[in-house]
């Protein structure tokens, strides 16, 4: 009795089949054969559980690098705008610097100019009228006879290179313009300027009074002298 309640149960699996003339086949499959298709059947439903679990995994990990791929394509995008934004308002403040340089080019270019030409002797070198009459000995040279009163002024912009006594007008003031130029006013009054003083045109250079009406006007290029009349604007 002891012995055959220490024996082990066992198990098959009885498949009856039917076939056409009502013959009944039965077929025996021994629990052996039972318990490796049980554990096949697991092993086939962990890697289908597995392969689900892992589908998934990867879906997710899948969803997940698209999601941040198109947040990187966002950023780019919004930074190509912000990029071709930037670019067009630093071509446009180029453009403007451009133009300032240019404007600025042609102002400076413009102000040479006007520099350039006020600085020219060309002036009438008396604040009134006067008779006057050209001086034929000697170096070319216009003499004035004005009223008292008048006075006399550069005929363009320059600095005083001599303020010296002259033999037959008294004083002699010697006023460089530049590029060359250089104006002569020979006169008996007194000098009312200084060497080394930089004029403007138009500045007085001496006052016409009664002993000193007459003015000796000449004008020097590179050290010789010119006939003033090829230069000097008689209409002031």
């Amino acid at each position: 009795m002891e012995q055959q309640s220490n024996k082990k149960n066992k198990f098959a699996l009885l498949l009856v089949t039917q076939k056409d003339n009502n013959n009944i086949k039965r077929h025996l499959i021994s629990s052996t054969i039972v318990e490796v298709l049980a554990v096949l059947l697991f092993m086939v439903v962990v890697a289908v559980i597995c392969g689900f679990v892992y589908l998934s995994i990867t879906l997710d990990n899948a969803r997940e690098e698209i999601v941040e791929q198109m947040v990187t394509i966002t950023n780019l995008t919004d930074e190509n705008e912000a990029l071709a934004v930037e670019n067009a308002t630093l071509s446009s403040k180029v453009t403007v610097l451009s133009e300032t340089v240019s404007m600025k080019a042609a102002n400076e270019d413009a102000i040479s100019h006007e520099t350039v030409e006020n600085a020219l002797p060309k002036g009438f070198p008396l604040s009134g009228s006067a008779t006057m009459e050209e001086v034929n000995e000697g170096e070319p040279m216009l003499k004035f006879t004005a009223a008292q009163g008048v006075n006399v002024i550069t005929t363009g912009t320059g600095t005083v290179s001599a303020v010296d006594a002259d033999e037959t007008y008294g004083t002699k003031i010697v006023v460089d313009h530049g590029n060359g130029y250089s104006s002569v006013y020979r006169n008996n009054g007194t000098a009312l300027v200084k060497t080394g003083e930089e004029l403007g045109k138009g500045y007085i250079l001496f006052t016409i009074g009664e002993e000193n009406q007459e003015l000796g006007y000449q004008i020097m290029k590179d050290e010789e002298y010119i006939d003033p009349m090829l230069i000097i604007d008689i209409n002031g």
